[in-house]
C-alpha cells in the first residue's frame, strides 16, 4: 500500500471512530439576544434621517415580545364592534436597539442575525446599514459577519408594521381581525456563528418505497475546500424513546449543492395520523467543522383517485380553519407546548387537519403537529386579486422561505397560495409551479375558494378547495357545503331551501373535478355569545365589541335571556354542523372538509361561529362525545329521505359506514328505535360486518313500520358498534294519522286584525291569527331555518352593495318544551329538523314595542348586532278575549304532517284552561305591532 493510500485509509478509520463515538455533534455557537432592549416609537418616520441607530433610545422593551405585550403604543379608544379591541395600538416604524459583546469565539466566523418572526425590518450594526427583509412567515436572516468583530457593538432594528408594506389584502398574518397587527419581534432572537465553509440549507426527501431518504445540502465554501467528508447521523424518536441509527459517511467533491442518500432499511417506521415516529438527521462536515440538524418523517402524502393517500391508505381530512386567534397574546404561540395544547383539543373533537387561512404558523406549530399527527396546510399571506408582479414576487419569496424552513416536517403536507383569490390566476399558476419545481414534497393548490368556486383548478393544482364547483351561475347541484351567504346563493343554499334529509351528498361536484375536492369553510353558523366570556379577556385585547352587544341586549330588555339565547342557538348550530360534516362523509371519494370553525372568529364584524370560544374552551352547547359521532375516523351514517313521518308509513333507511381509520372495522352494529320515555319500539343487529378502511361502504338496510306510534312523538334511532367506540343517533318525528279537519269550535281563525276581529276579542272570543305576510313585511323578518351565516352585519352590507337579498339574520327558535302549547307537538327548547317547513312558512314579528318583560311563547332569537325581540308564536289578553298569533302560515302548509300537528296542538291549547295570556294588549299596541 502506498503512502497516500495508507493516509486515506487511516483518515477514514479515524473519522469513523470519531463519528461513532460522538453522541452529539458540535453545533454552532449562538448568542441569545432575548432580554431588555432600548425602544422608541418613530411616529413621524424620522429615525433613519436622524440616525437613531447611533443614539441611545429613550425607552426600554422586553424582547421577544410585542409592543402590545409591553404596553407600548397609544391607548386605544376605538370601541369598534368589527373585532376584539387592543389596549394599545400602533402602526408604523418602531426602533429596537441593544448593545452586545461579541465573544472571541466568533472571530473569523460567518455570523447571522436571526429574527424568528417579525414584520418588515431594517438592520444596522453600529453605524453600518446591513439590509432589510419583508418576510412575515419565516425567520429573517441577516449576514452581519463583516460588522461584528469581537468586542462591543450596537444592533439597531427598525420594525415597520404599516399595512402599506404588506400589500396582500386583509390576511391573517397581521390583521386586527385575528392576531392583531402587532409591532415587535417574537420567537428566537439570536446571533449564530458558523464556519466559513458551512451548511446553508438541509432538506430531506423521504422515499418510503425504497426505505430511503435523499439528503440535499446547500454548501457555502468560503474556505475553498476541494472536498468534504459528510457524516449523516439519524436518531428516531417514538413514544418518548430515542434510538440512534447507523451512521453514514460520504467523501464528496465540494459543490454549492450536494446530494447523498441514506437507507433506513429495517429501521423504517412510517409517520401518519395514528403513529408518529419522528427522525432527526444531523449532517456533520469534516470532523465537526459544521453540523446542522433537521427533523423529518417517513411518509408519503399523495393525491390519487380523488382522495388523499397517506402511505398508500386513503384518508379523509377532517379539517379546522385556523385564523391565528390567540386573544391573550395577540400572536401565535412560539413554543411547542402552546401548539400542542390547541392541537390536543382539536384532536379530541376528531380534527386531523389544519388549514391556516392566509398565514403560516411558526416552527413550533409544525413540531407539535409532527408529534401529534396533524396534517397541516399553511398558506401564503394573500387574499385578493394578484394583479401585481411585484406582489407576486414577494409572495414567491415568502413561499420559498417557508419551504426552506418548514418543509422537512412530515406534518407539512399541503401548501396554498392564499384565500379566495379572484384574479391574476396566471401569476398564481406561475408562482405555484415555481414553488413545486423547487420542492415537490407538499401538494399544491391554486388557492382556497377562488372566485367562490366558479374558477376550477388548473393543471398545476393537486387539490381543489371550494364551496362549489364551476358552473354557469349558482346551482345547488354544485355546492360542496350546506350553507352560503344569501349574496352567494339564493336563500343561503341547501339547508335553508331544501327539505332536510340525511341523503345529501356531493357526488356530482366530485365527478366534475379530477383532483381531491375539499369543501371550503363549512358551517359558519352563528351562536349567540355567553357574555360571561368577557371576563376571560385579560391579555392584550379586550372584548369591548361584546360589551357593546351586551349593552344593546340590555337596552332591548332581554339581558336575562342571554344564556338561553346562547344555549339554544348553540344546540341548533351544533346540529347543523353535524349535517355539514356528515354530508361530506356521505360522499364517495370526497377528500375532506375544512370547518369554519371549531372555535370562534372574533373579527370581521364578530363571527361567533365555533362550538368552542376564542380560547378553545367549550361553550357547553354540545357534548364532545356527541360531536365525535359525526367527526371521527369511522362514522356510522344513516340515510333516510326526511325527518318527519306519519304513523301509517314504513320507515326505511340505509346504514353506510365511512371508514377512514387505519384498519378494517370488524364488528356487529346494534340499532334501536326508541321513544322519548326510553321505550324501545324496534331493534336489531347488523352482524359480522367487515368494513374495509379507506372509503364509504353500505352495511345494510333498516326497515320498520311506525304504526305503534299512537301519539305524536320524537323517536331516536341509535346505532352502536359492539366492540368499538363508534356510535350515532338520529331523530325522527312521527305523527299519528287522524282526520285532517281541525275542529276549531269556539275559536275564530283570522288572517287580518281588522275591526271585526278586534270587536270579537273585546267581547270575549278566542282568536287564532295567521297574519298575511305582505301586511307585516316591514314589521317582521324572513323565515330563516339555519343559524345566520357568519355574521349579520358584514353580509348585510355585502348583499346591499350588489343589490342582492339580505339574510333574515336569525339564529334559532327558543321555547319551553313543557309549555301546554306543545302538549301534542314534541319539541326541544331550540330549533330542530321538524321545524323546517314551519319556519320557512313564517315571518317572525318584531315585538320591540312590547314591555321589556314580555316574552313570546315561541321566540326567534335575533343576531347580536340587531337584537330584535322576535315573536314566532305569542299571545295577549285583549279586552275580555284571548289572542294567539302564529307567524307561520300553517293554514297553507297543512299537507306537511309537522305543520298539521302543530296547528292541532295550538288549537288544543287554546281550547284548554291553560290558555290564559298574562299580558294585556290594547288596540293601539296591536295595530302598531300588526
Amino acid at each position: 500500500m502506498n503512502t497516500n493510500a495508507f493516509k486515506s485509509v487511516l483518515l477514514f478509520v479515524l473519522m469513523s471512530v470519531f463519528f461513532a463515538c460522538q453522541q452529539t455533534p458540535v453545533h454552532r455557537q449562538s448568542l441569545d439576544l432575548a432580554g431588555e432592549w432600548q425602544f422608541r416609537m418613530d411616529t413621524s418616520n424620522v429615525g433613519i434621517q436622524q440616525q437613531w441607530y447611533l443614539q441611545e433610545l429613550t425607552d426600554t422593551i422586553e424582547l421577544p415580545g410585542t409592543m402590545d405585550r409591553n404596553q407600548k403604543g397609544f391607548a386605544n379608544t376605538d370601541t369598534t364592534t368589527a373585532h376584539l379591541n387592543r389596549l394599545y395600538t400602533y402602526k408604523g416604524p418602531a426602533w429596537y436597539r441593544k448593545t452586545v459583546n461579541i465573544p472571541e469565539e466568533f472571530a473569523d466566523k460567518h455570523i447571522q442575525l436571526i429574527l424568528e418572526r417579525t414584520k418588515a425590518a431594517k438592520i444596522w450594526i453600529d453605524d453600518q446599514y446591513i439590509g432589510e427583509s419583508h418576510l412575515l412567515q419565516s425567520p429573517q436572516r441577516y449576514d452581519v459577519s463583516a460588522h461584528l468583530s469581537p468586542g462591543e457593538h450596537s444592533i439597531s432594528i427598525r420594525v415597520n408594521n404599516d399595512l402599506k408594506l404588506t400589500p396582500y389584502g386583509n390576511v391573517h398574518i397581521y390583521t386586527d381581525d385575528t392576531q392583531t397587527n402587532w409591532n415587535g419581534i417574537i420567537g428566537d432572537i439570536k446571533l449564530e456563528a458558523s464556519p466559513l465553509t458551512r451548511i446553508s440549507n438541509l432538506q430531506i426527501f423521504p422515499d418510503i418505497d425504497n426505505r430511503n431518504i435523499k439528503v440535499r445540502l446547500g454548501i457555502v465554501n468560503d474556505l475553498n475546500l476541494d472536498s468534504l467528508d459528510i457524516f449523516l447521523q439519524v436518531v428516531r424518536l417514538r413514544d418518548g424513546k430515542s434510538k440512534k441509527l447507523k451512521s453514514a459517511r460520504y467523501h464528496i467533491a465540494c459543490d454549492s449543492v450536494i446530494e447523498c442518500d441514506y437507507n433506513l432499511g429495517k429501521q423504517l417506521q412510517l409517520w401518519d395520523d395514528y403513529q408518529q415516529p419522528r427522525y432527526t438527521l444531523t449532517a456533520v462536515l469534516n470532523q465537526g467543522l459544521d453540523a446542522v440538524s433537521a427533523p423529518f418523517g417517513m411518509r408519503s402524502f399523495k393525491a390519487g383517485d380523488n382522495q388523499f393517500r397517506i402511505n398508500g391508505r386513503s384518508t379523509f381530512l377532517r379539517g379546522k380553519h385556523d385564523a391565528c386567534v390567540f386573544p391573550l397574546t395577540g400572536h401565535p404561540p412560539m413554543d411547542v407546548d402552546g401548539w400542542k395544547r390547541v392541537y390536543d383539543i382539536a384532536k379530541s373533537y376528531g380534527i386531523n387537519h389544519y388549514r391556516f387561512h392566509s398565514y403560516c404558523p411558526p416552527e413550533a406549530a409544525f413540531t407539535a403537529a409532527d408529534e401529534l399527527g396533524i396534517f397541516l396546510q399553511p398558506e401564503l399571506p394573500f387574499w385578493g386579486g394578484l394583479e401585481s408582479d411585484s406582489v407576486a414576487a414577494k409572495l414567491q419569496a415568502e413561499g420559498l422561505a417557508m419551504l426552506k424552513e418548514y418543509a422537512n416536517h412530515p406534518s407539512f403536507v399541503m401548501l396554498g397560495p392564499g384565500n379566495e383569490i379572484w384574479s391574476g390566476h396566471n401569476r398564481v399558476e406561475d408562482m405555484i409551479n415555481t414553488l413545486k419545481t423547487y420542492d415537490s414534497r407538499p401538494l399544491y393548490s391554486m388557492g382556497a375558494n377562488n372566485n367562490i368556486g366558479y374558477v376550477g383548478p388548473r393543471d398545476g393544482s393537486e387539490f381543489f378547495i371550494a364551496a362549489r364547483t364551476p358552473s354557469d351561475g349558482d346551482t345547488l347541484l354544485t355546492h360542496t357545503r350546506l350553507a352560503h351567504g344569501f349574496v352567494d346563493s339564493p336563500q343561503g343554499g341547501i339547508l335553508n331551501s331544501q327539505e332536510p334529509s340525511t341523503t345529501v351528498n356531493y357526488d356530482y361536484p366530485v365527478e366534475q373535478i379530477d383532483v381531491p375536492l375539499i369543501s371550503h369553510e363549512i358551517g359558519q353558523y352563528q351562536i349567540y355569545p355567553d357574555y360571561d366570556e368577557i371576563d376571560k379577556y385579560t391579555g392584550v385585547v379586550r372584548a369591548w365589541n361584546l360589551m357593546v352587544f351586551r349593552n344593546r341586549l340590555k337596552q332591548a330588555g332581554m339581558l336575562d335571556q342571554n344564556f338561553d339565547f346562547h344555549l339554544a342557538s348553540g344546540a341548533w348550530s351544533a346540529r347543523c354542523y353535524k349535517a355539514e360534516m356528515e354530508a361530506a362523509l356521505r360522499t364517495s371519494k370526497f377528500a375532506g372538509f375544512q370547518l369554519l370553525d371549531l372555535q370562534d372568529f372574533p373579527g370581521q364584524g364578530t363571527a361567533l361561529v365555533g362550538i368552542l370560544d376564542a380560547f378553545m374552551d367549550s361553550k357547553d352547547v354540545v357534548e364532545r362525545k356527541t360531536w365525535l359521532q359525526s367527526c371521527n375516523d369511522v362514522t356510522l351514517l344513516l340515510e333516510f329521505p326526511r325527518y318527519c313521518w306519519q304513523s301509517d308509513e314504513s320507515f326505511q333507511a340505509t346504514l353506510k359506514i365511512a371508514n377512514y381509520s387505519n384498519r378494517a372495522l370488524v364488528d356487529d352494529i346494534t340499532w334501536s328505535i326508541g321513544d322519548q320515555h326510553g321505550n324501545i319500539i324496534h331493534a336489531g343487529t347488523f352482524e359480522n360486518l367487515n368494513i374495509p378502511h379507506g372509503g364509504l361502504h353500505i352495511a345494510g338496510r333498516l326497515e320498520t313500520r311506525l304504526d305503534q306510534v299512537e301519539q305524536a312523538d320524537k323517536l331516536s334511532i341509535r346505532m352502536a358498534c359492539v366492540k368499538n367506540r363508534y356510535s350515532n343517533i338520529y331523530p325522527i318525528w312521527v305523527y299519528p294519522v287522524t282526520d285532517k279537519q281541525i275542529p276549531h269550535q269556539d275559536i275564530t281563525v283570522a288572517e287580518q286584525l281588522n275591526e271585526s276581529v278586534l270587536n270579537k276579542l273585546e267581547q270575549g272570543d278566542k282568536v287564532l291569527l295567521f297574519p298575511e305576510h305582505k301586511s307585516v313585511a316591514d314589521k317582521s323578518v324572513g323565515g330563516l331555518f339555519h343559524p345566520d351565516f357568519w355574521n349579520y352585519g358584514m353580509f348585510k352590507s355585502i348583499s346591499e352593495s350588489v343589490n342582492k337579498p339580505v339574510s333574515p339574520g336569525t339564529l334559532s327558535l327558543l321555547m319551553d318544551p313543557d309549555h301546554p302549547l306543545f302538549s301534542s307537538f314534541p319539541t326541544e327548547f331550540h330549533t330542530n329538523w321538524q321545524w323546517w317547513s314551519i319556519i320557512r312558512a313564517g315571518r317572525p314579528l318584531i315585538l320591540d314595542d312590547t314591555p321589556h318583560d314580555y316574552r313570546p311563547l315561541v321566540q326567534m332569537i335575533d343576531n347580536l348586532q340587531r337584537n330584535h325581540k322576535l315573536g314566532f308564536i305569542f299571545e295577549f289578553a285583549v279586552g275580555k278575549g284571548k289572542l294567539l298569533v302564529c307567524m307561520s302560515r300553517l293554514n297553507e302548509i297543512s299537507h306537511k304532517p309537522e305543520a298539521d300537528q302543530l296547528y292541532k296542538s295550538i288549537v288544543r291549547y287554546m281550547q284548554s284552561e291553560a290558555f290564559a295570556p298574562e299580558y294585556t294588549a290594547d288596540r293601539a299596541l296591536l295595530k302598531n305591532l300588526l
